[in-house]
């Protein structure tokens, strides 16, 4: 947040037609207000089509952002200290004002996000397929710089940074409500600073010592009342509870500060207003007029209890959700290491088994072709044993050792005949693995489910706000 910031006109946008689809698209969804730069607005749109005509999103989508928005150059010396992803980063689309002082336009939009697809960044979701069981992307943004500190006016609390993106593909699930203009001006003042701490001077000062009269941080605050049991018995409140604070400027009247407060009107009013102002006559004059100090604290106190008792429920579902999400993840992971060692022991027995298979198969066409070898032996051991009765016995005898040769040719024709050769000597792969999840959903990957070898979640059923779109198709993990 910052003081240097001023909203300078917002226009309804709103599509009767385009509600209606949004409406009919998204319901049942998680829906959120986001933003969207005009200047950032894809495929050439203008923002009278968009409202016209809805958003074109392609392939890649439209990015959504939801939370802070960091402005170039937010520092009075013109020097834009980014560089990190604490807040998105809006290119220079504000158009010139005088002094130095910058508009810029944005969409407020209402987006069906869904059940989201998490992904490092937005070009990931180029060459990604949307599962079906899913309905737009959200962009991981390091929450490594939850708080930042503004190092150009101290006494600047820390701000609590939110940044979510979401990039949609489908033109229904984002809707355009309000066109927005706001003035930025980096030469002002920033105003939404606190007092210095009256011992180091260094940091904001959160609390006040009555007994000291002094306002301190909380480490001086710390350092300085847990020095001796005496000073641990001084009674401290929170700065803005302090007596005497300043009670700041009435709303019509800049100048002056404001002392009472309208319980009708529900606005400050200075004393220019209770005598030429908007109080002094009429029927306003007659409303009444409480002290603006008693009216703040009893708004601080109403507040303070309300919040807490509607957060404190809605924190204990929502804490309790997370505890049992993370319990979920932990026993998906647990489970992911007992099926990779299941899948790994199915791969060596299969290797294994493949292995014995072969060596089987080999052993066959071995013996078979041993038996061919040794006919061919056989053969060739008969030729030469007729060869040497040709070459060595008279014809009388030759004659008769040649009936008793023919004779064995004979024999050896009919009892020693080679077998049929095998039909096929071809190993391959049959069945596959599949990987089903508790509710007995399965996912399956063939080739081309997922590109650059991204793996889709386990299958899982639909909530109330994930689209109810229907369970997903049956997929083996591996299929041979």
């Amino acid at each position: 947040s910052t003081y240097r910031i001023r909203l300078r006109s917002a226009w309804s946008v709103a599509n009767k037609r385009l509600n209606v689809e949004f409406e009919s698209r998204c319901k049942g969804l998680l829906q959120l207000h986001a933003w969207l730069p005009v200047a950032e607005i894809p495929f050439g749109q203008s923002v009278e089509d968009i409202c016209r005509n809805g958003f074109k999103a392609g392939h890649v989508g439209v990015s959504f952002h939801v939370g802070n928005l960091q402005l170039p150059s937010l520092y009075s010396d013109g020097r834009d200290r980014g560089g990190n992803d604490r807040g998105h980063g809006v290119k220079s689309r504000g158009r010139s004002l005088p002094a130095g002082r910058r508009l810029y336009e944005f969409l407020l939009c209402r987006i069906g996000a869904g059940r989201s697809y998490l992904i490092d960044t937005p070009g990931h979701a180029e060459t990604l397929a949307l599962p079906p069981e899913y309905d737009s992307f959200f962009v991981r943004h390091s929450p490594a710089n939850e708080q930042v500190v503004d190092e150009e006016f101290p006494g600047v609390l820390p701000r609590h940074v939110l940044h979510h993106e979401y990039l949609v593909r489908d033109p229904a699930q984002a809707l355009p409500v309000y066109l927005v203009h706001f003035e930025f001006d980096p030469e002002m003042p920033e105003l939404l600073n606190l007092p210095l701490c009256d011992s180091c001077g260094l940091q904001a000062a959160l609390v006040y010592c009555e007994a000291d009269d002094a306002i301190l941080c909380r480490p001086c605050d710390s350092r300085i009342h847990s020095a001796n049991k005496l000073a641990s018995r001084h009674i401290r409140v929170e700065i803005n509870r302090r007596p005497n604070a300043p009670l700041g400027n009435c709303l019509d009247h800049l100048g002056t500060e404001a002392d009472m407060y309208c319980a009708e009107c529900k606005l400050p009013v200075c004393q220019h207003c209770r005598k030429l102002g908007n109080h002094s006559a009429g029927e306003a004059k007659k409303h009444r007029l409480i002290s603006l100090r008693e009216a703040y604290m009893h708004a601080l106190k109403a507040s303070t209890s309300t919040a807490n008792g509607i957060l404190t429920e809605r924190q204990k579902v929502e804490s309790q959700q997370v505890a049992d999400l993370d319990k979920r993840l932990v026993t998906v992971q647990e489970s992911t290491q007992v099926l990779e060692d299941g899948i790994y022991d199915q791969v060596q027995l299969a290797v294994k088994q493949g292995q014995a298979l072969a060596e089987e198969q080999a052993a066959l066409f071995m013996a078979d072709e041993l038996e061919a070898k040794r006919q061919l032996d056989q053969a060739a051991w008969m030729d030469s044993f007729l060869e040497d009765h040709v070459k060595n016995l008279p014809p009388p005898d030759f004659l008769d050792a040649w009936l008793l040769h023919a004779k064995v040719r004979e024999e050896v024709n009919q009892l020693g005949r080679l077998t049929q050769a095998r039909a096929s000597a071809t190993l391959r792969l049959e069945g596959g693995l599949r990987l089903v999840a508790d509710d007995s959903q399965a996912w399956q990957r063939q080739a081309g489910d997922a590109p650059g070898g991204v793996a889709s979640p386990v299958a899982r059923p639909r909530g109330a706000g994930s689209g109810g779109r229907g369970p997903p198709k049956t997929r083996f993990l591996l299929d041979g």
